[in-house]
């Protein structure tokens, strides 16, 4: 018995494209057999496959329960491992009438990008950190001289370096796949997926036009919506969002009522939206992110008529605030807890010690920029959770 294993490094980045070749190996006379996804292993046996069309399944239980649909479509499963799951049918793709759901996939496909984006961040606020310290040493009215002191260990140095540049160039590769699956994946779990943003930038002839900003406004999205219905009863109509989500575009017009909600998800949900532009609410902005997802609802109504709530019930409102104080609580963490450790480790001490006008310039300088850091960090991560506590105040006094 003839067997071939094939290791494909990031084949979860490529679900739909390791599927194509699963399909490809069976036409080439292969049977899967083993799959090893931590180590990124197919192992193949040299005979006739009896499967022609391949579905990989995350299912977070591991239980792998095939639905009866699937059964009746003649699915079954050929290997699993632990959270993974590969099936097979028999009949070619186009007889295929049904397939597996990716919602999981999707949402752990949505976390490993977000711990991405916590890294870069942690790495783009070094660099600034760093460009900051070197042109504090360029204008230093002193003369800074540099002196390399020969060492073995150097060695050691360009090993870190050559490392973390493995890892950068892996998470921005990382980043780039996971955003292109994710659109895949999304285009193929349904034909009828809504377009939200459909407003293009409104050409600014009218003088009865107004722009406003609004800054860190995901953090407190109950205060965004007040301040949208304010300005629609000022008299004051949204009339585009741009994209960066800051700078919102109004129009003159009469007074309205408006009801404003601002929605958000780990991903895009197009059945939901579906479900809410079905119910009358007009998509007035979405992000274009695909590890966390926010949009703009807004809907009319009149004096007599009570003020429309997109949530039917208090509790996904409630689990939704939640969502937000959680996800920035381990976006803003381990970059606070960093910096925390260097500040209080070792820069607060010396300066304690020493005097802070007797320290260097860049020491007097990382002696201010990271406690102001993990200000304004701390900042973000305390409002995301009291808005998280007045929903659950709202909801306790409904109650």
């Amino acid at each position: 018995m003839i067997k071939k294993t094939f290791w494909k490094p990031f084949w979860s980045y490529h679900i739909q494209g390791t599927e194509k070749w699963l399909e490809r190996m069976a036409n080439e006379g292969y049977t899967l057999s083993r799959i090893q996804p931590k180590l990124s292993r197919f192992t193949f046996i040299k005979e006739p496959s009896t499967h022609q069309t391949f579905n990989i399944a995350f299912d977070r239980t591991q239980h792998h329960t095939l639905p009866q649909a699937l059964q009746e479509d003649d699915w079954e499963m050929i290997d699993q491992k632990r959270k993974w799951g590969v099936y097979g049918n028999s009949k070619q793709k186009d007889d295929v009438k049904t397939s597996m759901v990716r919602d999981q996939l999707m949402s752990r496909n949505s976390k490993i990008e977000m711990a991405w984006w916590i890294f870069f961040i942690y790495i783009l606020f070094n660099l600034l950190l760093q460009t900051s310290l070197g042109l504090i040493i360029y204008f230093n009215e002193g003369t800074v001289n540099t002196t390399r002191v020969e060492s073995p260990f150097w060695i050691v140095t360009y090993i870190v370096l050559a490392v973390q540049l493995v890892i950068i160039i892996i998470g921005v590769y990382s980043l780039v796949m996971l955003k292109k699956e994710s659109r895949r994946l999304k285009n193929a779990s349904t034909d009828n997926d809504i377009t939200l943003q459909t407003r293009d930038k409104p050409k600014n002839t009218s003088t009865n036009k107004r722009h406003f900003y609004k800054f860190s406004w995901i953090y407190s999205p109950d205060k965004l919506e007040s301040w949208l219905e304010e300005k629609e009863q000022l008299g004051w109509h949204l009339t585009y969002v741009y994209k960066s989500g800051l700078k919102f575009q109004f129009e003159k017009s009469e007074p309205k009522l408006y009801a404003y909600h601002v929605q958000f998800e780990p991903r895009s949900d197009s059945s939901a939206h579906s479900l809410y532009s079905e119910a009358g609410w007009e998509c007035i902005y979405t992000t274009s992110f695909s590890w966390h997802h926010w949009s703009i609802w807004r809907q009319s109504y009149s004096k007599e008529a009570e003020k429309p709530n997109i949530h039917h019930d208090q509790a996904s409102q409630k689990q939704e605030a939640m969502r937000i104080a959680k996800i920035h609580t381990w976006m803003y963490s381990p970059v606070i807890l960093i910096f925390a450790f260097n500040f209080f480790s070792f820069m607060l001490p010396r300066a304690l010690e020493e005097g802070y006008f007797s320290l260097s310039r860049i020491e007097q300088f990382n002696t201010v920029i990271f406690p102001l850091a993990m200000s304004i960090f701390l900042v973000s991560v305390a409002r995301a959770w009291f808005y998280y506590f007045r929903v659950r105040n709202k909801q306790n006094q409904i109650e």
